[in-house]
């Protein structure tokens, strides 16, 4: 992996959440991943099991990833310059394995896994029937 510098002028994120990562720079791994379960009832209401990630199937399952034989990608590049120059970056958030990178990476992994269970009881405003 050939090398570069990373200049930044100025970065301005004023959030970063849930398993994400800011690189400026190069690196051979990222890895980015986050789990996350949200319940929504309308009454305060807990059995006490739901917080365990390994009830649900959606935690559980392996995530295909297709392979790509090497022989078919093929890339040439010239870099005229040999910093990567950046001026204003400006971010509100990140979040759920998201991934800023200013630089090169030879190899990223990121995985966002989010089950969102909805429970309202049946009479409640807004509810179908």
């Amino acid at each position: 992996m050939p090398l570069r510098g990373s200049v930044v002028k100025t970065m301005d994120i004023k959030s970063a959440m849930f398993g994400s990562v800011i690189e400026i720079g190069d690196t051979v791994h990222l890895r980015a991943y986050t789990d996350a379960l949200a319940v929504q009832r309308n009454k305060e209401l807990f059995f006490g099991h739901e917080g365990n990630f390994k009830n649900y199937n959606a935690f559980n399952r392996p995530i295909p990833i297709p392979s790509f034989p090497r022989q078919l990608l093929s890339i040439t590049k010239y870099n005229e310059y040999p910093d990567i120059k950046v001026g204003n970056i400006h971010l509100i958030t990140i979040s759920s394995s998201a991934i800023v990178q200013i630089g090169t990476t030879s190899d990223i992994h990121a995985e966002a896994r989010v089950l969102h269970i909805r429970q309202i009881s049946p009479g409640y405003k807004g509810a179908k029937p």
